[in-house]
């Protein structure tokens, strides 16, 4: 679990920022100009990338924000539950659960992935580790 921090004028839409506890992907940033009191003011907006709540953050410009430090990492399927998922990671071989992932193209792939035992047993997701949680982002079939 590694966390950075960022000078908040660094940051660009697609960026990562941790709001309350949570990895936000930021949907959009906008800067104002700077008022009598000083600093400019960075107004965001950013979507939780585990409870896909959207936020919206008020930060002057000169400071700093933690940021997330990603590991991606890829695995194979063991098998998939109604609520989760085992999947086994490609370099050193742990197995842990992880969640059905919130896109709805993604849970397509798994459903269908569900009924055809073989097509799993060649299939491999790519999942990225944010805070020690883990969530997929993409499911491949060979």
């Amino acid at each position: 679990m590694s966390i950075r921090k960022t000078e908040i004028q660094k940051l660009k839409a697609g960026s990562y920022i941790i709001e309350d506890g949570e990895p936000c992907l930021i949907k959009s940033i906008e800067k104002s100009k700077s008022g009598k009191h000083g600093h400019a003011k960075m107004k965001i907006i950013c979507v939780g990338l585990f409870d896909g709540n959207k936020r919206s953050l008020t930060i002057p410009s000169g400071h700093m924000v933690d940021t997330p430090e990603i590991i991606k990492g890829s695995a194979h399927i063991n098998f998939i539950e109604d609520a989760t998922l085992q999947i086994m990671d490609n370099e050193n071989y742990e197995s842990f659960d992880i969640e059905w992932p919130k896109e709805q193209d993604l849970i397509n792939k798994l459903k269908e992935l569900k009924q055809d035992e073989d097509k799993m047993s060649h299939s491999t997701v790519e999942y990225w580790d944010l805070l020690g949680r883990k969530i997929i982002k993409r499911v491949t079939t060979d």
